[in-house]
């Protein structure tokens, strides 16, 4: 059995580099009936350096609520009987929920499968969560009683790939990674 070849190292070369959290996040959508992403280009250190979509689509943003615990994460799925092994990537954040737009929202993110998401996170680093698509894994309501209590959203989703969250090449915005593209954003 071969062994892989660990080729470097981990430098930090600056403290951006710990930058944590997530700063903005978007979701593929489309006018259509379905999308999904028909190709994805990496370099050769895996960054991605174009996508395209199944059919034209739309980068929405979901504005995040302050001071909330959007989280990326990503564990290994290890089958040691196999030797064979997943990375699945975990997206968790909230929406409001005190307006019909917001409820709507709520309902197309639970009812979606294959669901695509862009992350950048506060370092201003851009990732393409699970190219392959997320399913919700977890969704509940929050409401409190009293006035000033949160009315919020919290959603959960899981995907399953071959390999880990890939980073994007977004040397300047989202919107000029996408100028080769079917694919837009409706804002940064």
């Amino acid at each position: 059995m071969a062994n892989c070849v660990i080729t470097s190292g981990l430098t930090l070369n600056s403290c951006v580099n710990n930058i944590a959290g997530i700063e903005d996040l978007w979701v593929l959508s489309t006018t259509g009936t379905s999308i999904s992403l028909s190709s994805i280009t990496y370099d050769v250190n895996g960054l991605v350096t174009a996508i395209s979509g199944s059919t034209a689509g739309e980068l929405k943003k979901i504005d995040l609520v302050r001071n909330s615990a959007a989280v990326l994460s990503e564990e290994v799925n290890v089958v040691t009987q196999s030797l064979s092994f997943t990375f699945v990537p975990t997206l968790q954040f909230q929406i409001p929920g005190w307006a019909q737009e917001y409820t709507e929202l709520y309902q197309e993110l639970v009812k979606s499968i294959g669901t695509v998401f862009v992350v950048k996170l506060k370092s201003g680093k851009y990732f393409l969560v699970s190219p392959s698509g997320m399913y919700i894994s977890a969704a509940t309501v929050n409401s409190g009683s009293v006035p000033g209590d949160s009315q919020l959203y919290d959603l959960t989703f899981t995907g399953d790939e071959v390999i880990s969250v890939p980073e994007m090449d977004v040397t300047s915005d989202l919107a000029t990674f996408l100028t080769a593209s079917n694919i837009t954003v409706d804002r940064e």
